[in-house]
């Protein structure tokens, strides 16, 4: 029978403080029909000395989750899940049971992770193990993710298959957080100088080409440029900005709902001169990482490489690591089938030649990871340094070049009236 509070018009939900059976402090929120009734279910929950306070309607709430994906699922992101798995690991490994582990985490969650929580302790209620109750949740619990789960339990070892997700997800979160974090400074850079040249010939440059057009003088060759330019803007540019505006929204679907576009794009990526480099670290670490989590938990190389494929942001790496388990069925070693894939690094080709040759090839795996994520890291270090004076360069030449060309009139207007 689901254990899942039912809800009915008129259930609030209750903040409730108090204390449990040992003495500590507890808190958490309630649904219930009235303060009695939520009075009444803690203090057969064992909850004493209890404290309720009124929250907001179950209506009002579900409205609050009703956004949160579509179809009105609720979702978590990657930070919350990985948050999740780590306290429901600790709480596992010193033995509390999945249910009561459950629940303790739901008191102090956000509400779309309650929604969750609820009903997966519903369907363990009916019978289900754990990652049967996550995969009714798909789309916010991976295949990977489920995979480990399920591997865990049938080991007996759920808690450190959970620490594993968890240290696998903050590594992943901590790593894209230093690339965004490097390129925020030039993409600002880029930003600026945009929205400098448009309020620049937007709004500067009409008031001197009125001055200019006064004085009925021969104007510098770069002033009439950059008049013809801000005359444009002004009369064409709500055009041009539609015109933005729909070709990325139709490039945006394209490589959403094309496969063919994004393979192309994606391939292209791969084989320019520098995104390339790093497109390949990126991927390879993606993969990496959840290969080593994947083996190391107990799955199997051929069931973990379609979870580490879905890991890669890249199609044409997707397709790569997706196309090696027909060649693993048919016997191929793993670098060997990595071989006929350019997308593949020699380097890391040679660490698992090296993995498989010694029977240690989760552990190899999580050292490619950290290698090619250090070296990602690395030629980023090494690229922004180049990057950001050749932004400024490029910053002072548009605004410079605009300036230089409206006070060019003027400097020869102050040449003729001294002569």
């Amino acid at each position: 029978m689901s254990r899942e509070p039912q809800r009915h018009r008129d259930d609030s939900w209750y903040r409730w403080h108090g204390t449990d059976g040992l003495g500590l402090p507890q808190h958490g929120r309630i649904l219930a029909s009235s303060y009695d009734h939520a009075n009444e279910q803690l203090a057969q929950s064992g909850v004493r000395n209890i404290v309720l306070k009124g929250s907001e309607h179950g209506s009002h709430t579900d409205r609050k989750v009703r956004w949160l994906a579509p179809g009105g699922t609720a979702r978590i992101n990657k930070k919350e899940l990985a948050f999740f798995s780590r306290q429901l690991a600790s709480l596992l490994t010193v033995g509390i049971p999945v249910m009561d582990a459950l629940d303790t985490l739901e008191a102090d969650s956000a509400p779309r992770l309650q929604v969750i929580l609820r009903t997966v302790k519903a369907s363990l209620g009916d019978g289900l193990n754990l990652g049967d109750a996550l995969a009714k949740h798909s789309e916010t619990f991976d295949g990977g993710y489920l995979a480990l789960v399920r591997s865990g339990e049938a080991a007996g070892e759920l808690g450190p298959a959970l620490t594993a997700l968890a240290e696998s997800y903050e590594r992943a979160q901590h790593f894209r957080r230093h690339i965004r974090q490097a390129f925020m400074q030039p993409g600002l850079i880029l930003v600026t100088a945009a929205a400098a040249t448009w309020m620049l010939l937007a709004f500067v440059m009409p008031e001197f080409a009125a001055m200019f057009a006064q004085q009925k003088r021969s104007l510098p060759e770069i002033t009439q440029w950059v008049i013809q330019l801000s005359e444009t803007i002004e009369h064409q540019g709500k055009w041009w900005l539609f015109g933005t505006l729909v070709t990325a929204m139709m490039g945006f679907w394209s490589y959403r709902y094309s496969a063919f576009v994004r393979l192309s794009l994606d391939g292209l990526v791969l084989r320019a001169p520098v995104a390339g480099n790093l497109s390949q670290c990126a991927n390879t670490a993606s993969m990496c990482r959840t290969l080593a989590t994947t083996i190391g938990a107990g799955v199997a190389i051929n069931n973990a490489l379609p979870f580490a494929a879905d890991a890669c942001g890249n199609g044409v790496f997707r397709r790569a690591v997706n196309g090696l388990v027909s060649q693993l069925e048919n016997g191929t070693r793993l670098h060997d089938a990595m071989a006929d894939e350019p997308c593949f690094p020699k380097t890391l080709q040679r660490m698992i030649r090296l993995g498989e040759e010694s029977g240690k090839l989760d552990h190899m795996l999580q050292q490619a990871t950290e290698f090619h994520e250090e070296k990602l890291r690395r030629t980023v270090n090494n690229l922004l340094p180049l990057i950001e004076p050749l932004l400024m360069v490029l910053l002072g030449f548009v605004v410079g070049g605009l300036i230089l060309a409206m006070y060019l009139p003027i400097f020869a207007m102050g040449d003729l009236f001294q002569s």
